[in-house]
Parts: C-alpha cells; structure tokens; sequence
C-alpha cells in the first residue's frame, strides 16, 4: 500500500457507501410515511410500494458494508493523517468514528423501531439521520478545507483511484 493512498477495496467501500447513504436520504420520506401510516394502524405491509422493503434492504446492506469496513480499517494500514492543527485532527478522527457508529447502528435502530414497535427508538434513529447529514456535511466541507485551504491536495486524491 502506498503512504498516501488508500487500498483499492477501501476506497471502493468508500464511494459505495456514499451512495448508498446518498439515496437513503433521498428517498427516506417513503420509510418515514410507512412508519408514520404504521403507528396510525394504516395496514402498509412492507410492500415495495410504501417504501419501507427499499429503506431497510438499502439500511442494512449499508450495515454491513460498513461492518465490512470497519474490520478493513482495523486490519490494514491506512495512510496517516495530514498535517492540520490538532483540533482539526481530533475533529476528523470523531467525525469518522461516529460515520462507523451510526451507519452500524442505524439499521439496526430501524429495525427495532420497525418490528417492535417501538416510536422511541424510531425518533432515535430520525435523530441520528440528522447527525448523519451534520456528519456529511463537516466530512465533505473537511476534504475541502484541505484541498481549498491548507492547500494539500493529497487529501481528495487518496481515495481517488488515480
């Protein structure tokens, strides 16, 4: 592996991912209808039509993705950080600890929420939606301090194929 490069199947869990994620969000009002028609004894099943099939197929298979990536970010080398002040650093290794916390933890949250069921936790797991774009967002804005402003365009291409 080189210095400054990621592995081919971490980048290619990378990219997955954020699609995955990317089209999750587009499409959760159809979950959060099937959810909210549920609680109101509306009879949806969990047909394609609600929704609700494409939610947690997509949800879990973005969990297990990210299992798999985890136990990949844990068993191999990953190149070292960039310089940047030690706040910035803290920030970014708390930033893609909890992408692993919550895109782990999130289907299974939904899935408790769908089968229980339970209104908590599915307000828990809405809530963690929110974190998650929040998390999106100082992620993407990160990559581009470090390419726009510190100036270290290595960043963006270590998890670019070329």
């Amino acid at each position: 592996m080189s210095d400054t490069k990621y592995t081919a199947p971490h980048m290619m869990l990378h990219w997955l991912i954020a699609v995955l994620v990317a089209i999750q969000i587009a499409f959760a009002g159809g979950m959060e209808a099937a959810f909210d028609a549920k609680f109101e004894g509306i009879e949806i099943g969990l047909g394609w039509s609600s929704g609700a099939i494409f939610h947690a197929i997509l949800g879990a298979s973005i969990g297990i993705l990210m299992v798999w990536r985890l136990g990949l970010r844990l068993t191999t080398q990953i190149p070292p950080p960039p310089e940047a002040p030690r706040l910035i650093q803290t920030v970014s290794r708390m930033t893609h600890w909890l992408f692993y916390g919550l895109l782990i933890a999130m289907p299974f949250a939904g899935a408790a929420a769908w089968f229980i069921p339970s209104q908590i936790v599915g307000t828990a797991h809405a809530i963690a939606s929110k974190l998650l774009i929040a998390l999106i967002i100082l992620h993407i804005a990160g990559a581009a301090y470090h390419q726009f402003i510190a100036g270290d365009r290595s960043v963006l291409r270590r998890m670019l194929a070329r």
